[in-house]
């Protein structure tokens, strides 16, 4: 009979931590985000049920939002494609996709910040130009989040922390984006 030595219980692993608190947080911005276009809409039609202009004729072009919608819209396969690249062990692929999402992110941020210079708002004209600029802005602060939690994520993935078993970050990145 040979004696063994009492060896400690290895560390217990909590998968998928990352994914659950990015979920919360997500929860978060979306909740955040839908009271203020709540706010906006709620104002807007007690402005409108008393007659007055919310905008005047024409300031707010449609053009540029088509951009940022197509734009983001792109954006949502560039990031799964970083998704589903990590998980089949092609960095060089999920690299580029990390990196294109970044760069549409950045597209939609010169987008927006042209929408809001182009409409020639003042922060303090009216109501509705006041919540204009709270709707946007918000909208802002969120893409400025999802793409510094892509930035560290490019940079993880760079020095080689993900891989098949280790891709919960890049998921975690995508969920927030698609929030």
């Amino acid at each position: 009979m040979t004696a063994t030595t009492g060896l400690p219980a290895p560390e217990v692993v909590r998968p998928r931590t990352t994914l659950v608190g990015t979920m919360f947080a997500s929860a978060a911005s979306f909740m955040v985000f839908l009271g203020v276009v709540v706010i906006y809409v709620l104002e807007r039609a007690d402005a409108r049920a008393l007659g007055q202009e919310w905008f005047p004729e024409g300031t707010v072009e449609l053009g540029p939002s088509g951009f940022v919608f197509w734009t983001l819209l792109l954006s949502v396969f560039t990031v799964q494609w970083a998704v589903q690249a990590i998980d089949n062990e092609d960095r060089p692929h999920a690299f580029v996709a990390l990196a294109i999402t970044g760069l549409f992110g950045a597209a939609v941020f010169n987008q927006m910040w042209f929408i809001i210079n182009d409409v020639g708002f003042a922060l303090a004209a009216s109501r509705g130009q006041f919540l204009f600029f709270v709707v946007n802005g918000t909208f802002i602060v969120f893409l400025i989040g999802a793409v510094v939690f892509l930035a560290l994520t490019f940079l993880r993935a760079l020095a080689g922390q993900f891989g098949p078993k280790r891709s919960d970050a890049v998921a975690s990145a995508a969920l927030y984006w698609h929030m």
